[in-house]
C-alpha cells in the first residue's frame, strides 16, 4: 500500500493530478491512497507518516520549498516530489532532498514515470547492501547506507557511521575502487563520502547531512559536482530528481 500526500493550492490541478495516481494505482494493481491539501499549513498539521508527497511550490501562505523542509525535520525519508520548474528551484529544493519534479499541466507519462520510479526505489530501499571490515573493534559487518564517510589519515582509515565510529588499514583508493558503484565518491584524497548525505555544497566545502564537513579539493571540484548531480539523477530520478 502507497499513502500519498497531495498538496497545492489550485483545486482543478490537484483533482487532475489526484485521478492520475488513482488511475495508475488501479492500472498496477497497487493499493494507493490519497490525501490532499490546498495549502501547506495543512499538511503539516498531519500526523500521517506518508510514502510520497507530490508538493506544488508556489502556493498562498508557505510556499512549497518551506513546506518541505518543515517535512524533513521530522520525516527523512519520505519521497517529495516537486510539482514546478525543476530549473528555477534546483538550489533551494537541493536542501530538501528532492525525489522528483513534475511540470504543469501533467502529463500522465510523467506521473507514471515518477510512480514507476518511486515503485523502483522503494524496492531498492528494502535491499541492503552490506560490506565487512576488519577494524580496531574486532570484525563488523555495515550497512553502505549507514556509512557516512572514510577518511585517511595516518595511514588508516576512519569510517565514520550512524552508529559508531571505527578503524581499519587500508587504502583510500582502495575503498573508493570497491564503493564507488554504490554511491561513494571522492572529492578529496584523503575522503569517500556518501553521496546519499550530502546536504549542500557551498565554495569547497561539503556539509553532510550529520553536520560534518568536508572538504573538496580545487582539482576535483568540478568532477566532483558532475557526479553528485549524476548521482541525483540515477539515484532520485532528478531528471525532470533528480
Amino acid at each position: 500500500m502507497l499513502e500519498i500526500a497531495l498538496c497545492d493550492d489550485d483545486d482543478d490541478e490537484l483533482n487532475i493530478l489526484n485521478s492520475m495516481i488513482l488511475k495508475y494505482g488501479k492500472e498496477k494493481n497497487i493499493n494507493v491512497i490519497t490525501f490532499t491539501y490546498t495549502n501547506g499549513e495543512d499538511l503539516l498539521l498531519s500526523t500521517k507518516n506518508f510514502h510520497v508527497i507530490f508538493l506544488d511550490i508556489r502556493m498562498n501562505g508557505l510556499n512549497g520549498i518551506d513546506v518541505g523542509k518543515k517535512v524533513r525535520e521530522n520525516d527523512k525519508y519520505v519521497k517529495i516530489i516537486y510539482v514546478t520548474n525543476f530549473t528555477n528551484y534546483q538550489t533551494d529544493a537541493f536542501t530538501v532532498r528532492a525525489f522528483g519534479y513534475v511540470t504543469k499541466p501533467f502529463a500522465y507519462e510523467t506521473i507514471c514515470k515518477q510512480m514507476d520510479d518511486v515503485i523502483d526505489y522503494t524496492d531498492k530501499e528494502n535491499k541492503k547492501i552490506s560490506f565487512t571490515f576488519h577494524t580496531d573493534r574486532g570484525i563488523k559487518t555495515l550497512n553502505l547506507e549507514d556509512i557516512y564517510y572514510f577518511e585517511s589519515y595516518n595511514h588508516r582509515i576512519k569510517i565514520v557511521s550512524k552508529n559508531e565510529v571505527l578503524r581499519i588499514t587500508d587504502s583510500i583508493n582502495n575503498i573508493l575502487n570497491n564503493l564507488k558503484s554504490f554511491g561513494f565518491s571522492m572529492p578529496h584524497k584523503s575522503f569517500v563520502i556518501n553521496l546519499l548525505y550530502v546536504a549542500s555544497i557551498k565554495g569547497y566545502d561539503i556539509t553532510l547531512t550529520n553536520g560534518s564537513i568536508i572538504p573538496i579539493s580545487q582539482k576535483r571540484s568540478v568532477d566532483f559536482k558532475a557526479e553528485v548531480h549524476s548521482f541525483l539523477k540515477s539515484n532520485f530520478n532528478l531528471l525532470i530528481r533528480r
